[in-house]
């Protein structure tokens, strides 16, 4: 096909240049009209300028967000007293955290708010009460259990005809008054499956190890446990939190016979300066907290390339943990008492599990990473 522009007459030729995947400076040597008879040849130049036709070269990778906290608020957000089925009237379960050293505790009895104005006379400087009710559903034949945090009212459960239907109506209640929704032990009862959690999406929070002896917290062969559930969320994009939690009942004598369900085995350390209830429940809305069942972090800090933690305790072994909760490093602590794990380009996330010669542990959230 020949054109004429001006003073000179261009010969195009078709030139599969988008097939070699990169941005292409082409240019044509020009014919003049008098040798228009000869068909002269063509020379194309090509210049790489960058990987993909239109878009910038990747840069390094990064955290999606920065911190760098050391000063933390231990509750619990998951316990009873004899207002439902614990053993003890709810001054005596606030007496108990509060004087072990809890910043605050949120009573989650099943279809009854404990509130914070019932118990105000119990608060304290450096202890606080978070509003909580545990949603107690029945679908299909199953528990289906969502604690509501920092709510204004009951809420109340029932019977549902579907695992679907429970969940939906439990967390959307609680983001109806502006509360923290929590799931509770996937594995009680072996109730919900990974399908059923996946109805779950725009929680806040999600149990990651229990401390009650009956929810089967590390799963089964044919189960997976609920961090493998949590992992498997953070796979798909969720943001949700991990969290620690007794779930106590009891804190007197039980029967022989029975495994007592005790306080003080899991809890929450919130990111915030002081033990207001404000900055708390903004703290768990945001996931803003690391989950212990028994390990004390003093530092948490996420730098642009990097995730250090701070073990108190001697002998910790921190596991960075990524996508597919395959563990990407292991190391103790080092000179100045951190370990951390620098990000070397194929994270999606990365997360910290530090482990106790004992067996208790901590784990951070999830920290996205882009490029």
């Amino acid at each position: 096909m020949r054109a004429t522009t001006g003073k000179f007459r261009w010969i195009a030729l078709g030139v599969g240049v988008a097939a070699i995947g990169a941005a292409a400076a082409v240019a044509f040597t020009r014919v003049p009209p008098e040798r228009t008879a000869v068909a002269a040849p063509l020379t194309l130049k090509i210049k790489i300028d960058a990987p993909a036709l239109g878009a910038p070269a990747p840069g390094p990778p990064k955290f999606a967000e920065t911190l760098d906290v050391s000063t933390f608020q231990r509750g619990n957000l998951h316990t009873h007293s004899k207002w439902s089925d614990g053993d003890r009237p709810p001054k005596d379960v606030y007496t108990w955290y509060r004087s072990h050293g809890y910043a605050f505790l949120a009573i989650t009895d099943h279809e009854n708010r404990v509130s914070p104005e019932t118990f105000a006379a119990l608060e304290r400087p450096g202890f606080v009460i978070i509003a909580g009710e545990e949603v107690t559903m029945n679908a299909e034949g199953k528990p289906v259990h969502v604690n509501g945090l920092c709510t204004k009212k009951s809420i109340g459960g029932g019977r549902f005809n579907t695992k679907r239907e429970a969940l939906l109506h439990g967390i959307g209640r609680v983001h109806e008054q502006g509360g923290v929704a929590l799931v509770n032990h996937p594995n009680f009862d072996w109730a919900l499956t990974m399908d059923d959690v996946r109805v779950t999406r725009g929680a806040e929070l999600l149990e990651i190890w229990s401390g009650h002896p009956y929810v089967n917290t590390e799963g089964s062969a044919e189960r997976p446990s609920h961090e493998a559930v949590w992992n498997t969320l953070l796979d798909e994009g969720w943001s949700i939190a991990g969290v620690a939690v007794d779930d106590a009942h009891h804190l007197g004598l039980t029967k022989p016979d029975t495994k007592p369900a005790r306080p003080g085995k899991g809890w929450v350390q919130v990111f915030a300066n002081k033990p207001d209830r404000a900055l708390i429940c903004e703290g768990l809305a945001k996931g803003r907290l690391y989950a212990s069942s028994g390990v004390t972090l003093t530092r948490i800090r996420v730098t642009e390339n990097k995730l250090s933690v701070w073990p108190k305790e001697e002998g910790a072994v921190v596991a960075f943990i990524g996508a597919g909760g395959k563990e990407i490093a292991k190391v103790g602590r080092g000179p100045e008492g951190d370990a951390s794990y620098e990000l070397r380009g194929d994270e999606s996330w990365v997360r910290a599990r530090i482990t106790l010669p004992d067996g208790k542990m901590a784990w951070t959230q999830a920290y996205r990473v882009t490029r």
